[in-house]
């Protein structure tokens, strides 16, 4: 066989693997993923300005989070005079919230354990369990939770909970 023939040969075998795997691969899919349970993200802006509205009237500035059931970050929004790290701890508290389906200040000794500290450290983003997150429920399923931060701990959640008759 000349070089040319082998040459031949060996594209012809790639391409024909190449085909083969591809066509196994696309025998073997199962459709789109399905998203967790979550708010629509109309939802989350639709909250996210009732808390923003709340925190207004009480002569604050938040930042807020709105999470799906796993505590992908769904919406996020920092209000003028916010500091910037509030928007880490508002995300942070709904995602604690969202993963335990507790109100993430129900969480506070939990937080302080050697367990939790080491679990946390393995995250790419922190949990924080401070006072100021509320899971969302639908149909008495968790299909989110939703996080202020930037004032007293019971401000942040009184944010929320004004919030959160948008879901």
């Amino acid at each position: 066989m000349s070089r040319v023939q082998q040459r031949g040969s060996v594209l012809l075998s790639s391409v024909l693997a190449a085909a083969i795997f591809a066509a196994s691969g696309a025998a073997q899919q199962r459709g789109a993923p399905v998203a967790p349970p979550g708010p629509s993200a109309d939802q989350a802006m639709a909250a996210l300005h009732a808390a923003q509205a709340t925190a207004t009237e009480l002569g604050v500035s938040l930042s807020c989070a709105v999470v799906d059931s796993r505590g992908d970050l769904i919406a996020l929004a920092r209000m003028d005079g916010a500091r910037f790290f509030t928007t880490d701890v508002a995300r942070g508290k709904a995602r604690m919230s969202a993963l335990f389906r507790q109100p993430s200040g129900d969480l506070a000794d939990f937080g302080n354990s050697p367990g939790f500290q080491s679990f946390n450290e393995t995250l790419s983003g922190p949990l924080y369990p401070f006072q100021g997150a509320l899971p969302i429920v639908r149909d008495g399923e968790t299909i989110g939770a939703m996080g202020c931060s930037g004032a007293a701990s019971q401000l942040d959640e009184d944010a929320v909970r004004s919030a959160l008759s948008v879901f």
